[in-house]
C-alpha cells in the first residue's frame, strides 16, 4: 500500500518549515578548476566531433568507428577526476551507461518518428530509475516496464500540457486512459493504441494480482496529473498553498512509480524519499519554465512568482533539497547522497539561467554564477553550436551507429 494522504502532510508541513538556504561557498568552483572542467569537456567535444565527421558509409567500417567513440564515452565517464559522476562507482557508471544506450534501442525499434527533444525527456527518467536502484541497491538493471512508463512522457504527459488540445479531448483522453490503467479496454485511436502497448509491457513484466503496488502508483500518477489540469486554463486562480499541494502529489508520485517499477514494491521509507525527491525534480522544471507559463496562463508555484524578485522561493527550495536528502534513511553511502543532492543542486543552479527562468535578483545570480562547473554562457554556446552544425536527422544517425546493438 502506497501511503499517498500521510507522505503528501508530511512533505508540505516540512516545504512550511524549510529555512532559508545560505551554504553557497561549499559549492563555490575556482575560476581556475571552472577553465579546467570546460577545456576538458571541450577537447572531449572536439574530438567526438571529428568521430562524427569521419563516420563511415560501409557497415563494416562503422562497426571501428563505433568501437573507438564508445570507448571514448566510457572514458569519460569513468573517469576520477569526472566532476558530474563524482559519487558513482564504476559499477554505477556503467549501470548509467548501459540503461541508456538499452532504452534508447528500444525507442528507436518502438517508434523511429520520436523527436531528439522527446527521447531526451523520456531518458532523464531512465536516469532517475538508475540512481533510485543506486540509492535502495536494488540492482535489476533495465527491463521494458522502465521502458514503457518513462515513454509515457511524451505520449501522454505532452499531449495533456499542449494548448492545442482542448480541455475536452483532454478530459475525454484521460478517462481512456484512468479505464486503461485498470485493465484491458479497446484503443479507439493510434494515440491511444501506442499507450496501450506501452502499458501491456509493464503488464508482461508484473502481474496485476502479484504486484498490486505497481498499478496502484500508475494510478495515483494518472490522478495527480488530472488534478494539474486545473492549473493550465486560468479560469480559477489558484494560491501558493493549492500549487505547492499539486506539486507536490505530481512530482512525488511519478517518482514513486519508477521506485516500484524497479521490482514491484517500495517500502514506507523508500516511498517517503521518491515524494521529496519527485518534488525536487518538478519545482527545478517549474523554475526554467515560469515566464512562458506566467505568459501562457499555466499556473505552477514559480510562475506565480515569475514576475518578482523569487530570492526567498529559491533558497528555501535548496533547504529543502538539503534537509530531505541528509535526514533520508534510504541509503547508508554518504557519497552517493552527496552525488544526488550535487544533482538537484545543479538542476536548480542551471535552470535559473534558462531564458524562460523565474526572477532573482542579480546578487543570488551572481553568487550562484561562482557555483557552476562549467558556465551558463559556455554550456549556451555548446548547444547553438550542435544546433547550427548537425540536422535532427543527421544527430539520430550517429546515435543509431553507436547503439546499434552488434555485441555491445
Amino acid at each position: 500500500m502506497i501511503l499517498i494522504k500521510q507522505l503528501i502532510e508530511e512533505g508540505l508541513a516540512e516545504w512550511q518549515s524549510s529555512t532559508q538556504y545560505d551554504s553557497f561557498t561549499k559549492w563555490y568552483v575556482s575560476d581556475q578548476q571552472r577553465d579546467e572542467y570546460e577545456n576538458k569537456l571541450a577537447a572531449f567535444i572536439i574530438k567526438l566531433n571529428r568521430f562524427m565527421e569521419q563516420l563511415p558509409n560501409q557497415n563494416a567500417s562503422r562497426k571501428l568507428w563505433k568501437q573507438k567513440a564508445l570507448t571514448e564515452i566510457t572514458k569519460m565517464m569513468q573517469s576520477g577526476d569526472s566532476h558530474f559522476f563524482s559519487g558513482l562507482n564504476e559499477t554505477e557508471r556503467t549501470l548509467f551507461q548501459d540503461m541508456t544506450i538499452s532504452f534508447l534501442r528500444d525507442v528507436r525499434s518502438f517508434d523511429s518518428e520520436l523527436s531528439l527533444q522527446d527521447t531526451m525527456q523520456a531518458l532523464r527518467n531512465i536516469w532517475i530509475l538508475a540512481i533510485l536502484q543506486c540509492l535502495f541497491h536494488k540492482y535489476s538493471g533495465y527491463h521494458k516496464a522502465m521502458f514503457a512508463y518513462s515513454m509515457l512522457y511524451p505520449y501522454s504527459d505532452n499531449y495533456l500540457d499542449d494548448p492545442d488540445v482542448s480541455k475536452a479531448h483532454k478530459m475525454q483522453f484521460n478517462e481512456w486512459f484512468t479505464k486503461r490503467l485498470k485493465g484491458a479496454i479497446t484503443p479507439k485511436n493510434a494515440h491511444e493504441k501506442r499507450i496501450s502497448s506501452l502499458i501491456a509491457f509493464i503488464e508482461e513484466q508484473f502481474d496485476r494480482k502479484e504486484y498490486p503496488q505497481v498499478y496502484e502508483a500508475l494510478l495515483l500518477i494518472q490522478s495527480a496529473q488530472i488534478r494539474s489540469l486545473q492549473q493550465q486554463d486560468g479560469a480559477v486562480s489558484l494560491g501558493d498553498d493549492k500549487l505547492l499541494e499539486i506539486s507536490y502529489e505530481k512530482g512525488g508520485t511519478s517518482v514513486i512509480a519508477d521506485g516500484i517499477l524497479i521490482d514491484g514494491f517500495l517500502d514506507e521509507e523508500q516511498q517517503r524519499f521518491c515524494m521529496r525527491f519527485g518534488f525536487m525534480l518538478q519545482l527545478g522544471d517549474d523554475i526554467q519554465d515560469a515566464i512562458s507559463d506566467h505568459i501562457n496562463a499555466h499556473q505552477t508555484l514559480l510562475s506565480n512568482h515569475s514576475m518578482q524578485n523569487a530570492d526567498t522561493l529559491i533558497r528555501k527550495l535548496l533547504a529543502y533539497i538539503q534537509s530531505s536528502l541528509r535526514g533520508s534513511k534510504v541509503c547508508d553511502r554518504s557519497e552517493l547522497l552527496q552525488f544526488v543532492e550535487k544533482d538537484c543542486f545543479y538542476l536548480i543552479f542551471y535552470a535559473l539561467f534558462q531564458k524562460h527562468a523565474i526572477m532573482v535578483s542579480q546578487a543570488l545570480r551572481q553568487t550562484i554564477q561562482y557555483c557552476l562547473p562549467l558556465s551558463a554562457a559556455f554550456l549556451t554556446d555548446l548547444t547553438r553550436q550542435y544546433e547550427n552544425r548537425y540536422s535532427e536527422d543527421r544527430l539520430w544517425e550517429y546515435v543509431d551507429t553507436l547503439i546499434e546493438n552488434d555485441g555491445y
